[in-house]
Parts: structure tokens; C-alpha cells; sequence
């Protein structure tokens, strides 16, 4: 194992103790929002159920004043916390013209709008440090120093928030998954109180599509935005001094078929293109790179 493979060895350590924090404070923070809606579901069912079921008919009457105030409350307060999301909002005015029903679910929509900025500004952050890091990591082995890029911000602002797959960014698919699930919710809260589901029945399918949903979304997310971002920040410190790399696959040995055949060839390092020559080539892929160099001990002595 050369230098710049060890060095890679011990990036991918970092990312993956980093990815193991963070996707533990998003769990966390992801129980404790089901627990609010767990408990405003147990509100409903308390406030117009009858032996642990509620009457459809009951849920189209309009929603009552003070019920009205709450939820513009709350939808005053994301304003004020995060003016920059305050257009994903619904309209403050249709809140007036609200049945019990259709109040719930834009209560349940305005927690996710409130999820979706979490996880964005935690994704971002996240992000963010995995940029500076494997940059640094790079320009250190270039004998640029060790925090050559802690003075020189671009390589985040290069690759951090960058549309790479699907014409998309990081966050666009954040809100485009907050949506989704508010929509499932809102669908299942709904079609459950129709068919007359107790409030365990009801919660017990919203905690498996919460959970299932809000999780999968975001590890995936953390997985292959920062195997993006940590191939591209690190890769760019080369790209004037190295002309080819071969890609190094994860070394767990979870290789699929993709990326141990494309790990047998070398690519020019100005052709390279994430999810087709160039990490990641899948969601949740772990692969990264090498540079080809015939002795790479030896290019760094000469470099010197």
C-alpha cells in the first residue's frame, strides 16, 4: 500500500466514523418528531373518537378557531426560524377555510417542512467538512500544507450543493423526500381514519412509513452525496499534475459487478464523470480512487 492509498484508507475511516455520528442524531431527532405526531394523532382520536375510532363524517366538519390559531402558529414560527424555506409553506389564508382533517394534515406537513431544514442543515454541514477534508488530504500530499484549503473556501462551494445527478443537488432531493412522505403520511392518515382504524392501528402503520421512509432517504443521501463530494474535493489537487486514476473499490469486499469491472481499467483524470467512470456510480457506493503513478513514494520524494 503506497502513501496516497494510505491516506485514502484513513479518509474513508473519517467519513464513515462521520456518518455513523451523524446518522444517529438524525435517528434521534427523527423518533422524537414521531413522538409529536404520535401524540397530536392520540389528541384526535381523544377529541373526536368514540372506543378508539373516529367518525369520518366528524373529521369534514371545519376545524375550530383555536385549532386554526395553533397551526398558524406554527407555521409563523418556521417562518421566523427558517425565512429561507418560508415559500414551501401552504398559503397562511386557506387555514381559515380548513375542516378538522385537512388541519391535521397540514399540521403534518409543517413538521416536515420543519425535518426537511434539519436534515438539510445537517447534510450540509456534514458535507461540507468531508469537502475541506479530503481537499486538504490531497494538497498535503502535494506539499501544499495541511489546511490549504481552510483559506481557500472554493472547493466547497465547487462541490457541496453541486446538481450532479439527475440535473439535482443535495437539498432539491431533500425537500423533493419531504414532500414525498408528507404525502404518504397524509394519504395514510386519511385512508386509515375512512376505514375506521383504531389509533394503534393508524400509528402503528405511520411509525413503520416515518421511519422507513424518512431513514432510508436520508442514509442514502449522507452515503452517496459524500462519497461525491469526498472523490471530487480529493481528485482536485491532482487534476494539473496527474493525468489518469483507476477507481479502488470498497475494501469491506460489498463490491457489486459495476464497480469491481470498472476498478480493472484506468480512466483519464479530465474524462472523469460521477455515476459513470467515477465515484459514485450508484446510490450508496463506497468506492473511491487511486492515481496511477508508477511509484508514488518516489513522486512525492521527487515533488519535495
Amino acid at each position: 500500500m503506497n502513501y496516497w492509498q494510505r491516506r485514502q484508507h484513513q479518509l474513508n475511516q473519517q467519513l464513515e466514523k462521520d456518518e455513523v455520528r451523524l446518522k444517529k442524531r438524525l435517528s434521534s431527532f427523527y423518533d422524537t418528531e414521531f413522538r409529536k405526531l404520535d401524540k397530536q394523532i392520540a389528541a384526535y382520536y381523544k377529541q373526536y373518537g368514540t372506543d378508539h375510532v373516529i367518525e369520518y363524517r366528524r373529521l369534514l366538519e371545519e376545524l375550530p378557531p383555536e385549532d386554526k390559531r395553533l397551526l398558524i402558529e406554527q407555521m409563523d414560527v418556521f417562518a421566523e426560524k427558517y425565512p429561507q424555506y418560508a415559500h414551501l409553506m401552504p398559503v397562511r389564508e386557506s387555514v381559515y377555510k380548513l375542516d378538522r382533517l385537512e388541519g391535521l394534515q397540514y399540521s403534518v406537513r409543517m413538521q416536515q417542512l420543519e425535518i426537511g431544514a434539519v436534515t438539510q442543515k445537517e447534510i450540509r454541514e456534514h458535507l461540507e467538512r468531508q469537502a475541506l477534508r479530503g481537499g486538504n488530504a490531497a494538497a498535503q500530499a502535494m506539499g501544499f500544507g495541511e489546511n490549504f484549503y481552510s483559506m481557500n473556501p472554493d472547493i466547497v462551494k465547487q462541490f457541496v450543493g453541486a446538481a450532479w445527478s439527475n440535473g439535482e443537488n443535495f437539498s432539491q432531493k431533500i425537500w423533493k423526500n419531504t414532500e414525498k412522505l408528507a404525502g404518504y403520511l397524509n394519504t395514510d392518515i386519511a385512508q386509515g381514519f375512512a376505514r375506521g382504524d383504531s389509533y394503534e392501528k393508524l400509528v402503528r402503520n405511520l411509525r413503520q412509513r416515518f421511519g422507513k421512509v424518512s431513514r432510508k432517504d436520508a442514509y442514502r443521501l449522507i452515503y452517496t452525496e459524500g462519497t461525491y463530494v469526498m472523490a471530487e474535493a480529493t481528485m482536485q489537487p491532482f487534476t494539473e499534475d496527474f493525468e489518469e486514476y483507476r477507481l479502488s473499490t470498497a475494501a469491506d469486499g460489498k463490491v457489486c459487478d459495476l464497480c469491481r469491472e470498472l476498478a480493472k481499467k484506468k480512466f483519464r483524470i479530465q474524462d472523469r464523470q460521477p455515476g459513470a467512470n467515477f465515484p459514485p456510480l450508484h446510490p450508496w457506493c463506497r468506492c473511491t480512487f487511486t492515481i496511477e503513478v508508477e511509484d508514488w513514494d518516489k513522486w512525492i520524494e521527487d515533488y519535495e
